[in-house]
């Protein structure tokens, strides 16, 4: 009698067969993938505006206690799971800046990651911030797209792809990173390769072994993702992306945040219209975790999807034991960043500098421009300017604190300065909008900001930029031919870097100081702050 009603059961539910020993039920093979990517170091909670949050309320969201708890949460629910890292582990608040790879890897081995890939900020303390990272990880690295030949000290710590086993079948994984890697971060004598050509080959590569489930790990950003699959994703499945800190989700955004498309996002192969690749990403900094369930069929085809990502607001828990291991660091971070520096009589808020003026990168290239002018180098006219990418954080209303500082600024960078002729600092400031988030409302993350300087940048014909100096109070038009005392930061004046008018053409180059101390020192002098919005930067869509 039991048996038989076993087998009733059985045929109303669901049937289970084996092929080569690799379960299918209802005719299907399914493959639950978890996902995060551009984790930047939130250990503590985050919020949208502020790295780390301080206000203990409901816009606290995210950080590795939440993280760990929800993974740890759906890898008991799920069936047959993996755990995929999309990269840009690194940096981002003062956790990384004080302690950085080493804590890193700590905390992030404590998950039970399947395959990590690597981000452009893995790179950003070089080859040196990096060998020992992927050495102590304990998962396996991928990342088909470069050639370190010329790096010995990496040799063995990645591979271009792996094949994981799971209940019988084999999933190909191939690791991407964006080529941007080589102007943007600090990686030495790496070198970066088509990710398109790229993994067009690996997948074909995977294919001819007989893999027919193809997952691309891609830390290349939204726009190439959906590329790729258009144009080499006939076997690929999916791409797990990251980089591009794009937020997909179905419907409006629980935080408000601009969503970038539905999750996932299909996108038809060009090489066989039947064929859908699935690209799925989970915003940043640990706000969002990715939840994806696929049916394949016998084939190794896609037949069906169910995807529910998840919003890592309050609602969800902090595992206790992960905070409890967090606590002995955190204490020991926040004695050395707890000190007031000055009082904001307002917030000057960082998100929307990618898309025009913000208050806060006027008040960071206002404190390079009063460094440089206290330091008397010359009797030129001097500007600085500063890009979004190196502003990280906002300050918020009250209190400034070190933390908060370093939490704006975490890369430590020197700010330099030099003597140019205007002529380039106008091909710098095209440059910057050649490369785009979003293009239309543009929103980019090489976004100018300045001190002692006015600009117009007019997109919707080309790329027109018009400079306006600022010589006592009035602003007039930059001469072409003239030098100026230009101030910026000292990774822009690299040899080989996109911003090449500034080795090439920069005399005199000399060091103002550290980033962040110039911005504490320019808070001591001016707090309380006020922010200021005066037209310095507009653009035109």
């Amino acid at each position: 009698m039991r048996l038989i009603l076993f087998v009733c059961t059985l045929l109303w539910n669901s049937v289970e067969y084996f092929v080569n020993g690799v379960p299918f039920i209802d005719g299907t093979y399914r493959l639950d993938i978890i996902h995060y990517n551009d984790f930047h170091d939130r250990f503590e909670e985050t919020t949208i505006s502020y790295p780390v949050c301080e206000s203990n309320d409901e816009n606290c969201m995210g950080g590795f206690a939440r993280l760990y708890y929800e993974i740890n949460t759906l890898l008991k629910e799920k069936e047959n799971p993996i755990l995929l890292n999309a990269g840009d582990t690194f940096q981002g608040t003062y956790w990384y800046t004080l302690m950085k790879w080493n804590i890193t890897q700590k905390f992030i081995n404590l998950l039970p990651n399947d395959v990590h890939t690597v981000g452009n900020h893995e790179f950003d303390d070089g080859i040196a911030g990096l060998a020992p990272y992927l050495a102590a990880l304990k998962a396996p690295v991928v990342v088909a797209n470069i050639d370190t030949t010329a790096v010995p000290e990496l040799d063995g710590l990645y591979k271009p792809h792996i094949v994981l086993e799971k209940k019988g079948k084999e999933i190909g994984i191939i690791g991407l990173i964006t080529p941007e890697t080589k102007t943007s971060s600090n990686p030495g004598k790496v070198k970066f390769l088509d990710p398109i050509a790229t993994v067009k080959k690996e997948a074909q590569l995977l294919t001819d072994q007989g893999i027919d489930i193809i997952i691309v790990l891609s830390h290349c950003g939204l726009e190439v993702d959906k590329k790729m699959a258009e144009v080499a994703g006939e076997n690929i499945d999916l791409i797990v992306g990251g980089h591009s800190h794009s937020l997909l989700w179905n419907g409006e955004a629980p935080n408000k945040e601009q969503v970038s498309g539905p999750y996932p996002v299909v996108v038809k192969s060009s090489e066989n219209p039947k064929h859908e690749v699935l690209i799925v990403t989970a915003s940043a900094f640990s706000k969002y975790l990715g939840n994806m369930t696929m049916f394949f069929d016998r084939s190794g085809e896609l037949v069906s999807y169910s995807a529910t990502p998840v919003f890592l607001n309050r609602s969800i828990p902090e595992d206790p034991e992960m905070k409890a291991l967090l606590k002995p660091y955190t204490e020991k971070l926040h004695s050395l960043v707890k000190e007031v520096l000055g009082y904001a009589n307002e917030d000057l808020l960082a998100p929307k500098c990618g898309s025009g003026e913000c208050a806060i990168g006027n008040f960071i290239a206002d404190a390079f421009l009063e460094a440089t002018k206290e330091l008397k180098v010359s009797n030129l006219t001097h500007v600085a300017f500063i890009f979004r990418n190196m502003i990280r954080g906002s300050l918020a209303k009250g209190e400034i604190t070190r933390g908060s500082i370093i939490n704006t600024m975490p890369f430590t960078n020197q700010v330099v300065t030099m003597s140019l002729p205007g002529r380039y600092l106008i091909d710098i400031f095209k440059t910057c909008m050649t490369n785009y988030w979003v293009a239309k409302p543009f929103s980019g993350p090489w976004m100018p900001h300045v001190g002692g300087l006015r600009l117009k940048i007019n997109l919707t014909k080309g790329i027109d930029v018009q400079v306006q100096v600022k010589e006592g109070e009035v602003y007039q038009d930059l001469e072409l031919d003239r030098e100026y005392q230009v101030s910026t930061i000292e990774f822009l004046v690299r040899p080989g870097n996109q911003f090449e008018e500034l080795s090439r053409y920069g005399r005199n180059v000399q060091v103002v100081g550290k980033d962040t101390e110039l911005l504490e020192h320019y808070i001591k002098k001016t707090s309380p702050i006020e922010p200021i919005l005066e037209k310095r930067l507009t653009v035109i869509n």
